[in-house]
C-alpha cells in the first residue's frame, strides 16, 4: 500500500479539498473523467459521513498494487467514529460506486475504506508513486479556503524562523500575494510588506496616523479597534472580519485580519505579526446561509422530530410484536372451540336431525355457517399475523411459483371456465411462502369477482423498470431496479375511490350473500408487498375489471 496524501476533514470546505484530491489521484491513475467523478463521489460520501459522525476524521489516499490487482484506495480514520448498521444512504450509495467498501473497527473508532479497481495493464512502480506525491505538492490550492489555511500555517512558521533576519523576512513577505504586517500592542504598524502599500495606497506612517480610517469600512472601524484592544491586553491572538476599500476603487470587499502574539521573553509579548486575506467570496456564502435562519431552524426542528419519531417507532414495534403474539395465540386457541361446535352440530344433525323440525334444522344450519365463517376468519388472521415474522429471502423463479398457484386453483378455474395467461416473469429475491400467498389471493380474487355470463380472463405480465420509471407517488428505498407485475382481469371492478379501503383489514365492498370471504385477502397482499419493500397499486372501474400492479425490488439485476 503506497500512501500519497492526507486531508484533515474539519469542515465543509475540506470536503471540497477531499473531492478535488480524489479527482486528481484518479486523473494521475489514467482513469476517464466519468471514472474520476465516480471515485471522487464515493470518497466524498464517506468523508461526509465521517465528518457527521466522528470528531477529527482524516482522509488517506493511497494506491494498492499487486501483480494481479491494482486499486485506488481511500480510507477515512477517526478514533471516535462509529458506523451504524444498517448503513446509511450515503455509505450505501458509495458502496455501489466502488469495487468494495470495507469497515474496520479499531478500538473505540472505525476505519472506512473504499477500493476502486485499476486496469492491471497500468504500470505502477515506486518511481511513479514518487512523481504523484510531487504532483500533489506542486499543485495549486483547490480553493481559497485551502490557500488561506496553507498561508496561515506558512506565516506562523516564517514568523518563528525569520525574527533574526528582517531583510530576509521582508523579501519573503513581499513575494506573497497578501498583506502582511507586524504591529505593537496599540495596533500601530511596525512593519508592512509591499502589498499593504499597494492595496491601501497609503504609507505605513499614514495608516498609523489615520488608524486605517480611509481603508476600513466606517461601520466596522469601532468594532475592529475595540476587539484589538481586548485581545492585545490579554495577549491573545487577534482575528477579525471587516470590509476594506482598495486604493482607486469605489467598493469594499470582505477581508480577514489574523495576528498572533510573538514573545521575546517568557511572559512578554514583543509584537503581533499577522496577515490580511480577501474572503469576500466566502463571506457572501456565509451571509447567504445566515439569511436563511428559517431553514437552519427547520433543520433543528426536523432533527428533534426525527428523535421523537424514533421513540414512537420503537414503541410501535414493541406494540406490534405484542399484537402479533396475541393474534397468533388467539387464532390457535379460537380454532379448538370452533372445531367442537362444528363436530357437535354434525352429530346433532346425524343423530337428532329428524326430531329437530324445520325451524331447528334451520337454526342449526345457520350455526354451522357462522362457525365456518368464524373459522375462515381465524385462519386468515393467523396467516396475517405470521407475515410479521422476519424470514430470510432466497432466489425464486416467479414462473414456477405462479404456475404452482394456478395449479392449486385448477378446480375453480375449470368451474368458472376461466382463461389465465401468464407471460415470462423471471427471477427475484423474496420469501416463497409469502409471495405464494400474494399471487394466490390476487388470482383467486380475479376468479371470485367475475361478471355473470362472462368467463374470467386473467392476464399476468411482468416488466423490469428503473427506479426513475416508478410512479411519482411512490418513494423507493431499495435498489435502482424494480420488477413490475400486473394482474389484470375482466371482472366486476369497483369505484376507484375505494382504492385505499380495500387494503385494510376486514374491509368488504360487497355483502356476504354476494361473495364469500373475510375481507383480509388484500390486506395480506399489502403486508407481503410491504415486507419485500415494494408497492401495491390498483386501477379499476365498475364493470370493466381491475388491474393490480405489484412493484418489487429486483436485487437479481
Amino acid at each position: 500500500m503506497e500512501e500519497l496524501i492526507r486531508v484533515a476533514l474539519e469542515n465543509d470546505m475540506d470536503l471540497i479539498v477531499a473531492h478535488k484530491r480524489s479527482m486528481r489521484l484518479a486523473e494521475l491513475a489514467g482513469l476517464s473523467l466519468a471514472a474520476q467523478t465516480t471515485f471522487a463521489t464515493a470518497v466524498s460520501e464517506v468523508a461526509r459521513y465521517a465528518m457527521e459522525q466522528g470528531t477529527k476524521p482524516v482522509l488517506i489516499l493511497s494506491v494498492l498494487a499487486s501483480p494481479k490487482h491494482h486499486s485506488l484506495v481511500a480510507a477515512v480514520e477517526d478514533d471516535q467514529l462509529v458506523v451504524a448498521n444498517p448503513l446509511n444512504q450515503g455509505l450505501l450509495y458509495a458502496q455501489r460506486l466502488v469495487e468494495k467498501l470495507e469497515i474496520t473497527n479499531a478500538g473505540s473508532g472505525s476505519r472506512i475504506t473504499v477500493y476502486y479497481s485499476l486496469p492491471t495493464s497500468r504500470k505502477l512502480n515506486p518511481t511513479r508513486f514518487t512523481d504523484w506525491r510531487f504532483q500533489f505538492t506542486a499543485d495549486q490550492p483547490v480553493s481559497a479556503y485551502e490557500e488561506i489555511k496553507h498561508k496561515n500555517e506558512q506565516l506562523k512558521e516564517l514568523a518563528l524562523r525569520l525574527q533574526d533576519s528582517e531583510q530576509h523576512y521582508k523579501r519573503v513577505t513581499d513575494s506573497l500575494p497578501l498583506m502582511i504586517f507586524t504591529a505593537n500592542q496599540l495596533g500601530q504598524l511596525l512593519y508592512a510588506n509591499a502589498w499593504v502599500n499597494e492595496f491601501t495606497g497609503a504609507t505605513l506612517q499614514l495608516l498609523n496616523q489615520t488608524k486605517w480610517s480611509t481603508v476600513i469600512h466606517p461601520d466596522e472601524q469601532a468594532g475592529f479597534w475595540q476587539h484589538w484592544t481586548q485581545q492585545a491586553v490579554k495577549g491573545l491572538p487577534f482575528t477579525y472580519e471587516c470590509r476594506l476599500r482598495q486604493a482607486g476603487a469605489d467598493m469594499y470587499q470582505w477581508h480577514l485580519f489574523t495576528a498572533q502574539p510573538i514573545k521575546s521573553d517568557p511572559g512578554k509579548i514583543a509584537a503581533w505579526t499577522g496577515f490580511v486575506v480577501n474572503i469576500d467570496a466566502q463571506k457572501i456564502v456565509g451571509q447567504t446561509l445566515q439569511a436563511n435562519q428559517e431553514l437552519i431552524q427547520a433543520k433543528a426542528n426536523l432533527e428533534r422530530y426525527q428523535k421523537e419519531l424514533e421513540i414512537t417507532v420503537s414503541e410501535l414495534n414493541r406494540s406490534n410484536a405484542e399484537l402479533t403474539q396475541f393474534a397468533y395465540i388467539a387464532s390457535h386457541d379460537l380454532q379448538e372451540p370452533l372445531r367442537k361446535i362444528q363436530t357437535f352440530s354434525d352429530l346433532l344433525v346425524l343423530q337428532y336431525g329428524k326430531n329437530l323440525g324445520a325451524a331447528g334444522t334451520e337454526l342449526l344450519s345457520r350455526m354451522q355457517a357462522s362457525a365456518g365463517r368464524m373459522q375462515a376468519l381465524v385462519k386468515d388472521l393467523l396467516a396475517f399475523s405470521r407475515l410479521t415474522t422476519q424470514t430470510p429471502f432466497k432466489h425464486l423463479n416467479l414462473d414456477k411459483l405462479v404456475a404452482a398457484v394456478i395449479s392449486d386453483l385448477e378446480a375453480i378455474t375449470q368451474q368458472k371456465q376461466a382463461t389465465i395467461k401468464v407471460d415470462l416473469l423471471g427471477d427475484i429475491q423474496g420469501n416463497e411462502i409469502q409471495l405464494r400467498q400474494l399471487f394466490q389471493n390476487l388470482v383467486s380474487n380475479a376468479l371470485k369477482y367475475s361478471r355473470p355470463n362472462h368467463p374470467p380472463v386473467i392476464q399476468i405480465t411482468a416488466t423490469a423498470i428503473a427506479v426513475n420509471d416508478l410512479p411519482v407517488t411512490l418513494v423507493p428505498i431499495a435498489p435502482p431496479y424494480y420488477i413490475s407485475i400486473a394482474i389484470e382481469d375482466n371482472g366486476i371492478g369497483f369505484d376507484q375511490k375505494y382504492e385505499d379501503r380495500i387494503f385494510r383489514l376486514f374491509q368488504r365492498l360487497h355483502g356476504r350473500g354476494q361473495y364469500e370471504g373475510t375481507g383480509m385477502g388484500l390486506a395480506i397482499c399489502k403486508k407481503v408487498v410491504d415486507n419485500h419493500q415494494g408497492f401495491l397499486q390498483v386501477r379499476s372501474e365498475p364493470g370493466k375489471g381491475s388491474v393490480f400492479t405489484v412493484y418489487l425490488p429486483n436485487f437479481t439485476k
